[in-house]
Protein backbone atom coordinates (compact mmCIF):
# COMPACT_ATOMS: atom_id res chain seq x y z
CA UNK A 1 0.00 0.00 0.00
CA UNK A 2 1.43 3.32 -1.26
CA UNK A 3 -0.75 5.26 0.89
CA UNK A 4 -2.21 6.18 4.47
CA UNK A 5 -5.49 7.90 5.66
CA UNK A 6 -4.94 10.28 7.85
CA UNK A 7 -7.62 9.24 10.95
CA UNK A 8 -7.02 11.08 14.63
CA UNK A 9 -5.98 8.35 17.06
CA UNK A 10 -8.39 9.88 19.09
CA UNK A 11 -11.13 8.44 16.09
CA UNK A 12 -9.32 5.24 15.09
CA UNK A 13 -9.62 3.97 19.01
CA UNK A 14 -13.16 5.03 18.96
CA UNK A 15 -14.65 2.66 16.13
CA UNK A 16 -15.58 -0.99 15.71
CA UNK A 17 -13.27 -3.86 16.15
CA UNK A 18 -13.67 -6.84 14.43
CA UNK A 19 -11.70 -9.97 15.47
CA UNK A 20 -12.15 -13.64 16.15
CA UNK A 21 -14.27 -15.43 18.70
CA UNK A 22 -12.47 -15.75 22.14
CA UNK A 23 -12.55 -18.83 24.24
CA UNK A 24 -14.32 -16.99 26.85
CA UNK A 25 -17.07 -16.01 24.29
CA UNK A 26 -17.54 -19.87 23.52
CA UNK A 27 -17.61 -20.73 26.73
CA UNK A 28 -20.87 -18.59 27.42
CA UNK A 29 -22.38 -19.81 23.91
CA UNK A 30 -21.81 -23.61 24.93
CA UNK A 31 -23.43 -22.91 28.31
CA UNK A 32 -26.48 -21.08 26.64
CA UNK A 33 -26.60 -24.49 24.33
CA UNK A 34 -27.47 -26.48 27.28
CA UNK A 35 -31.18 -25.35 27.12
CA UNK A 36 -31.36 -26.87 23.90
CA UNK A 37 -32.20 -30.92 23.66
CA UNK A 38 -31.96 -33.77 20.59
CA UNK A 39 -31.47 -32.45 17.22
CA UNK A 40 -31.30 -28.97 17.98
CA UNK A 41 -28.41 -29.55 20.54
CA UNK A 42 -26.81 -31.36 18.02
CA UNK A 43 -26.90 -28.92 15.13
CA UNK A 44 -25.85 -26.48 18.00
CA UNK A 45 -22.90 -28.14 19.42
CA UNK A 46 -19.85 -26.38 17.13
CA UNK A 47 -16.42 -25.77 18.96
CA UNK A 48 -14.70 -22.44 18.80
CA UNK A 49 -12.93 -23.26 15.74
CA UNK A 50 -16.03 -24.29 13.79
CA UNK A 51 -19.06 -22.25 12.40
CA UNK A 52 -22.23 -22.88 10.95
CA UNK A 53 -25.63 -20.54 10.58
CA UNK A 54 -27.20 -21.60 13.62
CA UNK A 55 -24.33 -21.44 15.93
CA UNK A 56 -23.88 -17.33 14.24
CA UNK A 57 -27.61 -17.04 15.14
CA UNK A 58 -27.73 -17.83 18.63
CA UNK A 59 -24.36 -15.82 19.14
CA UNK A 60 -26.22 -12.84 18.25
CA UNK A 61 -29.35 -13.89 20.64
CA UNK A 62 -27.07 -14.37 24.05
CA UNK A 63 -25.26 -10.90 22.71
CA UNK A 64 -22.39 -11.89 20.87
CA UNK A 65 -22.11 -9.34 17.95
CA UNK A 66 -21.27 -11.37 15.12
CA UNK A 67 -20.42 -9.64 11.64
CA UNK A 68 -21.98 -9.16 8.80
CA UNK A 69 -21.53 -9.98 4.63
CA UNK A 70 -20.55 -5.95 4.61
CA UNK A 71 -18.30 -6.24 7.78
CA UNK A 72 -16.55 -9.19 7.15
CA UNK A 73 -15.32 -7.53 3.93
CA UNK A 74 -14.50 -4.28 5.81
CA UNK A 75 -12.44 -6.73 8.34
CA UNK A 76 -10.83 -8.14 5.08
CA UNK A 77 -10.04 -4.76 3.94
CA UNK A 78 -8.53 -3.32 7.20
CA UNK A 79 -5.58 -6.24 7.40
CA UNK A 80 -8.04 -9.06 9.36
CA UNK A 81 -6.41 -12.70 8.37
CA UNK A 82 -9.38 -14.32 6.86
CA UNK A 83 -7.74 -16.38 3.72
CA UNK A 84 -7.43 -19.93 4.60
CA UNK A 85 -10.42 -19.96 6.51
CA UNK A 86 -13.88 -19.87 6.29
CA UNK A 87 -16.11 -16.94 7.98
CA UNK A 88 -20.21 -17.12 8.04
CA UNK A 89 -22.21 -14.02 7.91
CA UNK A 90 -24.97 -13.36 10.37
CA UNK A 91 -27.60 -12.95 7.55
CA UNK A 92 -29.39 -15.67 4.93
CA UNK A 93 -30.29 -15.37 1.80
CA UNK A 94 -33.88 -16.96 0.26
CA UNK A 95 -34.62 -17.44 -2.93
CA UNK A 96 -37.79 -18.91 -3.29
CA UNK A 97 -40.94 -20.10 -0.85
CA UNK A 98 -39.38 -23.57 -0.67
CA UNK A 99 -36.34 -25.25 -1.34
CA UNK A 100 -35.15 -28.60 -3.36
CA UNK A 101 -32.75 -29.29 -0.85
CA UNK A 102 -35.61 -30.87 1.68
CA UNK A 103 -33.91 -29.90 4.91
CA UNK A 104 -34.51 -26.72 4.64
CA UNK A 105 -37.59 -26.56 2.68
CA UNK A 106 -39.61 -26.31 5.81
CA UNK A 107 -37.92 -23.31 6.93
CA UNK A 108 -37.68 -21.78 3.89
CA UNK A 109 -41.46 -22.18 3.16
CA UNK A 110 -41.55 -20.55 6.92
CA UNK A 111 -39.40 -17.42 6.39
CA UNK A 112 -41.64 -17.01 2.74
CA UNK A 113 -44.36 -16.63 5.00
CA UNK A 114 -43.89 -15.26 8.45
CA UNK A 115 -42.02 -12.05 6.04
CA UNK A 116 -45.15 -12.22 3.56
CA UNK A 117 -42.69 -12.90 0.54
CA UNK A 118 -44.19 -13.74 -2.53
CA UNK A 119 -42.17 -12.14 -5.54
CA UNK A 120 -38.91 -13.41 -6.06
CA UNK A 121 -37.78 -11.78 -8.95
CA UNK A 122 -34.77 -11.03 -7.04
CA UNK A 123 -32.85 -12.53 -3.95
CA UNK A 124 -33.61 -11.50 -0.20
CA UNK A 125 -31.04 -11.18 2.29
CA UNK A 126 -32.61 -11.36 5.44
CA UNK A 127 -30.71 -10.16 8.66
CA UNK A 128 -31.75 -10.27 12.39
CA UNK A 129 -33.16 -13.57 12.34
CA UNK A 130 -33.10 -15.91 15.86
CA UNK A 131 -33.69 -19.49 16.26
CA UNK A 132 -36.26 -21.27 18.25
CA UNK A 133 -36.58 -25.33 19.01
CA UNK A 134 -38.64 -27.17 16.34
CA UNK A 135 -39.51 -30.81 16.24
CA UNK A 136 -40.96 -30.26 12.85
CA UNK A 137 -37.41 -28.97 11.33
CA UNK A 138 -34.64 -31.70 10.68
CA UNK A 139 -32.05 -28.90 12.37
CA UNK A 140 -34.40 -29.38 15.66
CA UNK A 141 -34.30 -25.72 15.04
CA UNK A 142 -36.55 -22.77 13.32
CA UNK A 143 -35.56 -19.59 11.75
CA UNK A 144 -37.56 -16.38 13.51
CA UNK A 145 -37.85 -13.24 12.60
CA UNK A 146 -37.96 -10.19 14.97
CA UNK A 147 -39.08 -6.83 15.18
CA UNK A 148 -35.46 -6.25 14.25
CA UNK A 149 -35.17 -8.62 11.25
CA UNK A 150 -34.28 -6.64 7.91
CA UNK A 151 -34.83 -7.70 4.24
CA UNK A 152 -32.85 -6.62 1.57
CA UNK A 153 -33.58 -6.87 -2.19
CA UNK A 154 -30.64 -7.70 -3.58
CA UNK A 155 -30.37 -8.02 -7.82
CA UNK A 156 -26.58 -8.27 -7.70
CA UNK A 157 -27.28 -12.58 -6.02
CA UNK A 158 -29.21 -13.05 -8.84
CA UNK A 159 -28.08 -16.54 -10.05
CA UNK A 160 -27.65 -15.47 -13.52
CA UNK A 161 -24.04 -13.59 -12.05
CA UNK A 162 -23.32 -17.00 -10.57
CA UNK A 163 -19.18 -17.78 -10.86
CA UNK A 164 -18.70 -14.08 -11.85
CA UNK A 165 -15.55 -12.69 -10.52
CA UNK A 166 -15.39 -9.60 -8.24
CA UNK A 167 -13.49 -7.30 -6.66
CA UNK A 168 -16.02 -5.62 -3.98
CA UNK A 169 -19.20 -6.14 -1.42
CA UNK A 170 -20.13 -3.43 -0.96
CA UNK A 171 -22.54 -2.18 2.26
CA UNK A 172 -25.59 -2.07 0.49
CA UNK A 173 -25.38 -5.39 -0.38
CA UNK A 174 -24.19 -4.50 -3.80
CA UNK A 175 -21.08 -6.24 -5.98
CA UNK A 176 -18.76 -4.87 -7.79
CA UNK A 177 -18.17 -7.49 -10.51
CA UNK A 178 -14.57 -7.55 -12.47
CA UNK A 179 -13.54 -9.98 -14.92
CA UNK A 180 -9.76 -9.52 -14.09
CA UNK A 181 -10.59 -9.27 -10.54
CA UNK A 182 -9.12 -12.77 -8.50
CA UNK A 183 -12.11 -13.83 -6.01
CA UNK A 184 -15.57 -15.73 -7.64
CA UNK A 185 -19.20 -15.28 -6.71
CA UNK A 186 -21.40 -18.63 -6.15
CA UNK A 187 -24.79 -18.44 -5.88
CA UNK A 188 -27.40 -20.99 -6.65
CA UNK A 189 -31.17 -20.78 -8.09
CA UNK A 190 -33.77 -21.41 -5.76
CA UNK A 191 -33.91 -21.81 -2.02
CA UNK A 192 -32.51 -21.12 1.70
CA UNK A 193 -28.56 -20.40 1.61
CA UNK A 194 -25.97 -19.64 4.20
CA UNK A 195 -23.42 -16.34 3.12
CA UNK A 196 -19.89 -16.81 3.88
CA UNK A 197 -16.46 -16.17 2.80
CA UNK A 198 -13.94 -19.50 1.97
CA UNK A 199 -10.83 -19.89 2.14
CA UNK A 200 -10.42 -18.14 -0.83
CA UNK A 201 -11.69 -15.02 -0.01
CA UNK A 202 -14.66 -16.07 -2.50
CA UNK A 203 -18.36 -14.87 -1.98
CA UNK A 204 -20.64 -18.38 -1.35
CA UNK A 205 -24.20 -17.69 -1.10
CA UNK A 206 -25.01 -21.62 -2.14
CA UNK A 207 -24.32 -23.12 0.81
CA UNK A 208 -27.41 -25.21 1.42
CA UNK A 209 -26.03 -27.00 4.54
CA UNK A 210 -27.04 -24.86 6.91
CA UNK A 211 -25.60 -27.05 10.00
CA UNK A 212 -22.60 -28.14 8.04
CA UNK A 213 -18.90 -27.33 9.83
CA UNK A 214 -15.91 -28.05 10.02
CA UNK A 215 -12.42 -26.98 11.79
CA UNK A 216 -11.15 -24.14 9.32
CA UNK A 217 -14.38 -22.29 10.24
CA UNK A 218 -14.18 -18.94 12.54
CA UNK A 219 -15.98 -16.86 14.13
CA UNK A 220 -15.75 -12.96 13.29
CA UNK A 221 -17.17 -10.74 16.51
CA UNK A 222 -17.54 -6.80 16.09
CA UNK A 223 -16.48 -5.64 18.92
CA UNK A 224 -19.02 -2.57 20.60
CA UNK A 225 -15.85 -1.75 23.15
CA UNK A 226 -14.40 1.85 22.79
CA UNK A 227 -17.94 2.73 20.20
CA UNK A 228 -19.76 4.56 22.84
CA UNK A 229 -19.36 8.65 22.60
CA UNK A 230 -17.95 7.47 18.95
CA UNK A 231 -20.38 9.91 17.08
CA UNK A 232 -19.92 13.10 19.65
CA UNK A 233 -15.72 12.73 19.30
CA UNK A 234 -16.35 12.77 15.43
CA UNK A 235 -18.70 15.76 15.81
CA UNK A 236 -16.08 17.32 17.47
CA UNK A 237 -13.59 16.86 15.37
CA UNK A 238 -15.26 17.96 12.12
CA UNK A 239 -16.59 21.24 14.04
CA UNK A 240 -12.72 21.50 15.25
CA UNK A 241 -11.54 20.98 11.50
CA UNK A 242 -14.53 23.42 10.76
CA UNK A 243 -12.96 26.36 12.81
CA UNK A 244 -9.42 25.58 11.65
CA UNK A 245 -10.29 25.74 7.81
CA UNK A 246 -12.85 29.12 8.80
CA UNK A 247 -9.27 30.54 10.13
CA UNK A 248 -7.27 29.60 7.26
CA UNK A 249 -10.09 31.37 4.76
CA UNK A 250 -10.03 34.37 7.05
CA UNK A 251 -6.07 34.48 6.50
CA UNK A 252 -6.39 34.28 2.95
CA UNK A 253 -9.00 37.47 2.58
CA UNK A 254 -6.83 39.30 4.61
CA UNK A 255 -4.09 38.32 2.40
CA UNK A 256 -5.71 39.10 -0.73
CA UNK A 257 -7.07 42.60 0.79
CA UNK A 258 -3.33 43.66 1.78
CA UNK A 259 -2.77 42.64 -1.55
CA UNK A 260 -5.35 44.39 -3.19
CA UNK A 261 -4.36 47.85 -1.14
CA UNK A 262 -0.55 47.47 -2.53
CA UNK A 263 -1.79 47.25 -6.22
CA UNK A 264 -3.88 49.75 -5.57
CA UNK A 265 -1.27 52.58 -4.25
CA UNK A 266 0.77 51.82 -7.15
Amino acid sequence: MEYARLIPKEIRELLPIARFLSPEEQTRYEEAIQEFTGKAKETLDIPQKASNLFKILFLNQIGIQTSTLPELESALENGLGLSGTYEDSREVILRSAGDSYTPNDYLAKSLADKLKLRNFKNPFIIKGLTIQPDEDSQYGLILQPTDNTEVIEVPDFHHKNNQKRFSRINSDYSIEFDEEAERTFYTRNQGLSRLCLDRYLDLVSNGEYLSGSDSDGRVVVVSAEGTEGANSTLQQHLAKLNQQADAQKQEIDKRFAQAQEVLRGQ
